[in-house]
């Protein structure tokens, strides 16, 4: 069971790749339906892990980095018909950066009430670049049509959930390196790579007993 999670995990990380190709071929209806079933494995793949006790760090780094993946591909798709969402997407870059870098050295970037509000706050903005580009199929679509017809009634609503969501990415940001530069100040923050031996490797990378004792640390 661990093998098939972690397989649901690569599935998303691998159909990112080929979005943009998707996109080019499929109709508004079969893009949809497409980053729908993409979607359905983030949420799948932590049920089944947490349903069947197969989480591992190797699987939450591969998730974290397949939605980290998925969320800048989509926002780059968008961006081509809406330039200023390269924005965001450069924002997120960085991120996901800072994030790799902390890594690298050893210390951890932990969520935060501003990272999880700033997910919600990207994830509307995203949908709503997504609603403009589809706006045409969208509105013939009856028991969603207010929601369109409000979303798109006013661009500037656009354009401040896009300025919203850059805010939000710039304080996380922010936040990151402030927090991040004081554990590096700390040497018994780090975390230590030390691993004597391959089997070591793989205890801790797919040992779920290991796993969820070091997880809150």
């Amino acid at each position: 069971m661990k093998v098939f999670v972690n397989a649901l995990t690569l599935i998303r990380l691998l159909a990112t790749f080929i979005l943009p190709f998707i996109w080019r071929i499929l109709s508004p209806l079969g893009i949809i339906i497409f980053v729908s079933c993409v979607l359905l494995t983030d949420f799948f793949d932590g049920l089944f892990a947490r349903a069947f006790h197969v989480q591992s760090l190797f699987g939450s780094v591969l998730d974290t980095v397949a939605d980290k993946v998925f969320g800048i591909v989509i926002i780059l798709i968008v961006a081509i018909y809406y330039p200023i969402y390269y924005i965001i997407a450069a924002l997120e870059i960085i991120i996901a950066l800072i994030n790799v870098i902390a890594a690298l050295i050893g210390l951890k970037t932990k969520s935060s009430f501003i990272g999880r509000a700033k997910m919600w706050v990207l994830g509307i903005s995203t949908v709503m670049g997504i609603i403009y580009i589809f706006q045409t199929y969208l509105l013939d679509v009856r028991f969603i049509k207010p929601l369109i017809e409000f979303v798109l009634s006013d661009k500037d609503i656009l354009m401040a959930s896009v300025f919203l969501t850059a805010g939000s990415e710039i304080m996380v940001a922010i936040d990151y390196v402030i927090k991040l530069s004081k554990q590096y100040k700390t040497n018994n923050t780090k975390i230590k790579y030390d691993f004597k031996s391959n089997d070591e490797l793989k205890h801790v990378l797919f040992d779920t007993n290991y796993y969820l004792s070091n997880k809150g640390m």
